[in-house]
């Protein structure tokens, strides 16, 4: 008996204790030594359960299905949370005459329950994955509404205790940006003579025309919070002035 152990974290999960992927390979791992399976490990890392067309390594085993007798993941929600992508994957299982085992719910697809269990659990786990997802959504809300950081790392900004606080380094690059763009009125020539001057992004990257316009485009840098398209003055202090960001961006009211 041939078996494809599949393991997923997402970013989120991946400090929380008993979810890790050592704690869920040690107890498949386990499974299958008992029973004398032979067996390969599949695992995703920092991805969400939202879709798996993301997931390379369950891309990967779903093409190459005909090679294993059975899929073995620790609990269901750990290879979908999507009543969608779980009923096209019970598809590809029974096409391919697979059995798939959840180990810590006891599913079974050899069982004559097994499919109506999986079908419950995967719209309970699609419930709770909407309620986290219109959580975060409505905490991202609040922030905005009250002038708090929306934002990630930014360049030109440090996040320190939830604060954006400005980078001296990074803000003279992020100024540079906007007054070069502000001569040259093209992304592709503001990125080259930034990288002609040796300056980097955030994570050290070279700049390319996409990321110069991302740059001239946020509102961060003249004080505004962005949140869903929306702009609203922030808390943070501003790089550039209110004026310089609308000339490049071409909107006519400068107020």
């Amino acid at each position: 008996m041939k078996v494809a152990i599949y393991t997923r974290v997402s970013t989120q999960m991946q400090a929380v204790k008993g979810v890790s992927l050592d704690a869920q390979k040690a107890e498949l791992i386990e499974y299958c030594n008992k029973n004398n399976y032979e067996y390969e490990i599949f695992e995703d890392v920092g991805i969400s359960g939202k879709s798996i067309n993301k997931r390379k390594e369950l891309q990967r085993l779903l093409n190459n299905l005909q090679n294993y007798d059975v899929v073995l993941c620790y609990k269901l929600s750990r290879i979908s949370r999507s009543v969608k992508d779980m009923s096209n994957m019970l598809d590809k299982f029974q096409k391919t005459n697979t059995r798939f085992i959840s180990l810590k719910e006891n599913i079974d697809t050899e069982q004559v329950t097994g499919k109506l269990l999986i079908y419950i659990i995967s719209i309970c786990a699609e419930i709770e994955r909407d309620n986290i997802s219109e959580y975060v959504k409505m905490a991202k809300k609040q922030e905005f509404e009250s002038g708090r950081v929306t934002a990630k790392a930014v360049l030109g900004y440090d996040i320190i205790n939830k604060k954006l606080v400005i980078n001296e380094k990074e803000s003279q690059i992020v100024k540079f940006i906007f007054e070069t763009y502000n001569k040259t009125k093209n992304y592709y020539q503001t990125a080259k003579i930034c990288n002609d001057k040796g300056y980097k992004g955030k994570k050290g990257n070279m700049f390319h025309a996409s990321s110069i316009k991302t740059i001239i485009q946020n509102q961060l840098y003249c004080g505004f919070n962005n949140f869903h398209n929306t702009g609203k003055k922030g808390t943070h202090k501003q790089i550039i002035s209110k004026a310089l960001y609308n000339k490049v961006n071409n909107i006519v009211n400068v107020a």
